[in-house]
């Protein structure tokens, strides 16, 4: 399978964030989540969750984009008055951090939870790489706006209704971006842990589980304990999984979703996508991110470059799973799992 070299870069995307509409989703009395409706496409911006206490709010994830955050607060403030007085990142990345301002502005005294791996990667590298996806994201907004001109996808063909959307909706999440990156600052977690937290708020019992690097070094499931709710950042992403070829866990994913599982959530709030209320999907990405580890460490035991090997792999039967007949998933899960997660695997495995 040959390295996809189209001009645009897994790690830019990695960090797009929407500016866009949600649909607010009642889970359990007190929990919401607020579900980004832009088209499936190479850009993403996280789904946050209100869980709203006896006398405060818990904000999981605070979305991409300041302006994406101010309208989901505006939204919190219509269900309830009470203040958020804790944040909660479950990962670094800037579409699941950006509003961190917005509620530190709104609610000062306000305490921002993350593992400690997720400070340190946002205080080692939140900045730089967003000027980094400030630079690249004009090129990339020109190029989509040529394929839209063309009326061509990214492989050439004659360019279909969902894949129209998904470009236009990547172009305004990109000029989003650019155009908010002068007032964006990175606004750092307060406090931290290494394996695990335990909220108490009123009668509700939130724990925050680090159970494994995964999506990034510093994964965390938020997890409602008396709901079976698990919120898991991106350990799980729908309808494609985000993998990151240099900053992504591959060889840990799977036993971090295995431990997920172990806690038998009755509803899965992934980081991106709609809600789900079994683990059929989260068994399939078990089976996906072991096949990528055991191919990865089979062809550098065979001494293979990352070139060679991509040839040989084979990921198929998951990219049907997946994907099914999708031509615009199909194409998000070549960028994503079978070029960076491969990558990210290959990575890992030379490591051993």
């Amino acid at each position: 399978m040959a390295e996809d070299r189209r001009p645009f870069t897994v790690r830019a995307m990695f960090l797009l964030a929407a500016l866009l509409t949600f649909q607010l989703e009642k889970i359990s009395d007190g929990v919401y989540a607020a579900i980004r409706t832009n088209a499936p496409g190479l850009g993403a911006d996280a789904t946050s969750v209100f869980i709203i206490n006896d006398d405060d709010v818990v904000v999981v994830d605070t979305t991409g984009s300041l302006a994406g955050a101010r309208e989901e607060l505006a939204a919190l403030r219509k269900l309830t008055s009470k203040p958020v007085r804790t944040v909660i990142n479950t990962h670094w990345h800037f579409d699941h951090v950006t509003g961190n301002q917005i509620y530190r502005d709104a609610f000062p005294n306000a305490e921002i939870i993350s593992s400690s791996a997720t400070r340190a990667d946002m205080a080692a590298k939140g900045a730089s790489s967003r000027a980094d996806m400030a630079k690249s994201l004009p090129q990339f907004i020109s190029d989509l706006k040529g394929f839209l001109d063309k009326k061509q996808n990214f492989t050439g063909e004659a360019i279909n209704d969902e894949e129209r959307a998904s470009y236009e909706s990547d172009v305004a999440q990109a000029e989003g971006v650019v155009a908010e990156a002068k007032d964006v600052r990175v606004t750092l977690p307060t406090t931290t842990f290494d394996e695990s937290m335990t909220l108490h708020r009123g009668a509700r019992t939130i724990e925050l589980l680090r159970l494994g690097r995964g999506h990034t070094s510093g994964d965390i499931v938020v997890w409602l304990p008396d709901e079976k709710i698990a919120i898991t950042g991106d350990l799980v992403v729908w309808p494609v999984p985000l993998m990151g070829s240099d900053q992504s866990y591959i060889g840990d994913w799977s036993a971090s979703l295995e431990k997920l599982r172990a806690l038998q959530p009755r509803t899965i709030i992934p980081g991106h996508g709609h809600v789900m209320h079994d683990d059929a999907y989260v068994a399939t990405l078990i089976r996906l991110t072991r096949s990528l580890q055991e191919q990865a460490a089979a062809a550098v035991a065979r001494g293979e470059t990352l070139d060679v090997a991509r040839k040989s792999v084979k990921l198929d039967e998951f990219r049907d799973a997946i994907a099914g007949d999708d031509r615009l998933l199909r194409f998000i899960f070549r960028v994503y799992v079978a070029n960076a997660g491969f990558a990210a695997a290959y990575r890992g495995a030379q490591a051993f």
